[in-house]
């Protein structure tokens, strides 16, 4: 019975993010396309353009994968690109943001309100927005209840404690869950539903939701194939700033957990935290060198010429 229940409560909670982000996107497609193209005059302007659309779809992997289609038809340049890729990453946190409050006795009444909402034609999308986030909270307590148990057998521990003994373990543990099942907001959304039960601590929760955001550059690589080198340094910017923040903080780590120790005594809202910390950081850091980030992608996939670089600016 533990294997169903499992499936169950996964698919409810990567449905109902799907039907979320789906919704958002449906109503607000046209002017999320528009900011994008628009509002990428400066650098600073391009990450908020990525944080604010990250925020609607909650699918930094969807943003991600659109700028790599985007500068293959040459409507953006790389260095815009790679700053809606950078707003993106921080947008994406609002999930282990809104999971970390106790919202679960939310999610069946978020479920019947949305379903009604749906049957009225003006009201249609914003019942189907709330469809997805109670089948989102739903299907979270449910996989979380479903761990419980099977968190408390000794070899499963012995297991899951070998897997995070290390900071870099635990960060290449979440890198290959993310790549598993395609959405950091999952794997982040699930450590910090382990984390409210107490079955993991700060740092394998934390290292793992690091190691979270290089796996799910497997979509932005993905999306690339097939298309011209253009798309591929698109990808290839996503993966070197991910990989790069990583390993910046990885030899900080202990300082790091330090500070988001401070932000809050609750063990979800301190992961929740870490995470936004994470992105927000790295993306301030990363922001003054975006060009040089942008040629470095550029000659990963293989492209002289740095007046390329500009192309779109």
């Amino acid at each position: 019975m533990f294997f169903p229940f499992l499936a169950a409560g996964m698919g409810l909670f990567l449905g109902g993010l799907k039907i979320m982000g789906a919704a958002l996107e449906a109503v607000v497609g046209f002017r999320l396309r528009l900011l994008l193209v628009r509002l990428t005059a400066t650098k600073a302007r391009s990450v908020l353009a990525g944080l604010f659309s990250t925020c609607l779809v909650q699918s930094s992997s969807a943003v991600a994968a659109a700028m790599v289609v985007l500068v293959d038809t040459g409507v953006i340049g790389l260095p815009q690109a790679f700053g809606i890729i950078l707003g993106a990453n921080i947008g994406t946190t609002l999930t282990a943001q809104i999971v970390a409050f106790r919202l679960e006795y939310a999610a069946l009444p978020l479920l019947a309100l949305g379903f009604l909402l749906t049957f009225l034609p003006r009201m249609n999308s914003v019942g189907r927005v709330l469809f997805g986030l109670g089948s989102a909270l739903f299907g979270l307590t449910v996989v979380t209840s479903t761990l419980t148990p099977l968190l408390q057998l000794p070899l499963v521990h012995s297991i899951l404690y070998q897997l995070t003994d290390t900071p870099l373990l635990a960060c290449l543990f979440g890198l290959v869950l993310t790549a598993l099942v395609q959405s950091s907001s999952a794997v982040t959304g699930l450590v910090v539903g382990l984390a409210r039960t107490g079955f993991i601590s700060l740092a394998p929760a934390t290292a793992i939701a690091l190691g979270s955001n290089i796996g799910t550059v497997v979509t932005t690589l993905i999306a690339s194939i097939g298309r011209n080198r253009e798309s591929l340094a698109t990808a290839l910017a996503d993966l070197f700033f991910n990989l790069g923040g990583v390993l910046l903080v990885l030899p900080l780590f202990p300082a790091f957990l330090g500070v988001v120790s401070r932000l809050s005594s609750d063990p979800a809202r301190r992961i929740a935290h870490a995470h936004t910390l994470f992105n927000v950081l790295t993306a301030v850091l990363a922001l003054p060198f975006l060009d040089y980030l942008a040629r470095l992608a550029w000659w990963g996939a293989g492209i002289g010429g740095a007046a390329k670089n500009n192309k779109g600016d």
